[in-house]
C-alpha cells in the first residue's frame, strides 16, 4: 500500500511538473492594480519644522514603507529640491551639508556645518525633499544605475516596472 501511495504521487507530480515547449508562454493574466509594485517614490514634502541639535537642526519622521526587507537589502534614497533640479542627499550647499539615515520606520534629514563644528547654524527655513524606497529586486535587476542620482533611478524604476519586477 505504501508502495502505490509514492508511485501514485511520483505520478502526480511529474503530470504537474511538465514541460512546455521552450519559449511557449500562457496567456497573460488580468491586468493588476494601478500602482509602482514594490518601489514607493513618495510625494515631494517640505520641512519647515526643524529641531535644533548640538551642531545643526534635524527632522524625523515616520515611514511604514522603510520596512526590515528595505532596510537589509533594498535602498532608501532622499533627494533635495532646488530650483535647478533634485539633488541627493548627501548634498555639500557652501558651508552647510545636508544628509540622513534611515531605520526600520523611520528617517532623520540633517543639516550641519560642513566641517562639523558646533558654530551657529541658521535654521534651514523651508526645504523641499523626496524619497524613493527601492527594492532589493530592483537594485540587483539594474546594477549599473546610480541609485543617488535621481533621473537615473527613476529612469531605473521604470523600467523595472514595465519588465513587471517585485
Amino acid at each position: 500500500m505504501k508502495k502505490l501511495m509514492l508511485l501514485l504521487l511520483a505520478g502526480g507530480l511529474l503530470t504537474v511538473s511538465s514541460c512546455s515547449k521552450s519559449g511557449s508562454v500562457g496567456p497573460q493574466g488580468p491586468q493588476g492594480p494601478t500602482g509602482n509594485a514594490n518601489v514607493i517614490g513618495e510625494d515631494a514634502f517640505t520641512v519647515t519644522n526643524w529641531t535644533a541639535t548640538a551642531n545643526g537642526w534635524m527632522a524625523t519622521f515616520s515611514d511604514p514603507n522603510l520596512t526590515n526587507s528595505v532596510y537589509n537589502y533594498g535602498s532608501f534614497q532622499l533627494y533635495k529640491y532646488y530650483s535647478s533640479g533634485w539633488t541627493n542627499l548627501p548634498d555639500i550647499d557652501g558651508y552647510l551639508t545636508t544628509a540622513f539615515n534611515f531605520r526600520p520606520g523611520f528617517f532623520d534629514i540633517y543639516v550641519y556645518n560642513t566641517d562639523n563644528s558646533t558654530a551657529a547654524v541658521p535654521n534651514p527655513g523651508s526645504v523641499t525633499f523626496r524619497a524613493v524606497i527601492i527594492p532589493s529586486s530592483y537594485k540587483q535587476a539594474y546594477p549599473n544605475t546610480n541609485w543617488t542620482n535621481y533621473t537615473e533611478t527613476m529612469k531605473a524604476v521604470k523600467a523595472a516596472k514595465a519588465q513587471g519586477l517585485k
